[in-house]
């Protein structure tokens, strides 16, 4: 649900990106903490979810674009941190102007980004950006529907997830890059 962008909103938000389409993305104070990521179009913010973005994706795993997508995703990944760091910003940037859709790109990887900063800053995240690695795998990666991906973790214990992660070999890193179908 959208809001309108007060200026109290605005003051109290930290800018993630200006996107291609002039709209923005920013975090700000969500449900449970300073990490919600806000889209800001038209003086409205949206809060948005997982399932969003992941649907978004799954417009790509009926083309050879869901392995690029997935092998981007990966790439980002390995440049995340607890900060938005603006050279990472602008390369994933660059990777979305390869693509026939680049705003939408942009879009996807630029809020995937931002969540794993997000996850990467919550005192009480075991898994931190892999959480985020084992969705976006699944979408992509397995072709599992975004809502089941985007919900997949809840009321699941964190050992378990981090087995589901050693499993599809996240931690190594001799296999990072490669892709199973």
């Amino acid at each position: 649900m959208a809001f309108v962008v007060t200026q109290r909103f605005a003051e109290q938000s930290s800018e993630i990106a200006t996107l291609l389409d002039g709209t923005q993305l920013v975090f700000s104070q969500g449900k449970f903490d300073f990490w919600c990521i806000y889209h800001i179009r038209n003086g409205f913010a949206h809060a948005l979810r997982d399932e969003e973005v992941f649907s978004l994706m799954q417009k790509y795993t009926g083309s050879i674009q869901r392995f690029w997508l997935y092998k981007d995703f990966l790439t980002v990944f390995k440049l995340v941190t607890t900060d938005i760091n603006c050279g990472v910003v602008n390369y994933i940037t660059n990777i979305a102007m390869q693509y026939e859709t680049p705003r939408e790109v942009q879009f996807i990887l630029m809020f995937l980004y931002a969540g794993m900063v997000a996850e990467e800053n919550k005192d009480k995240a075991i898994l931190k950006k892999y959480i985020k690695r084992l969705g976006v795998h699944q979408v992509l990666v397995e072709l599992m529907p975004p809502k089941m991906a985007a919900n997949y973790s809840r009321r699941k214990k964190w050992q378990e997830l981090q087995l589901e992660c050693e499993v599809r070999g996240f931690y190594s890193q001799d296999i990072t890059l490669k892709l199973s179908a």
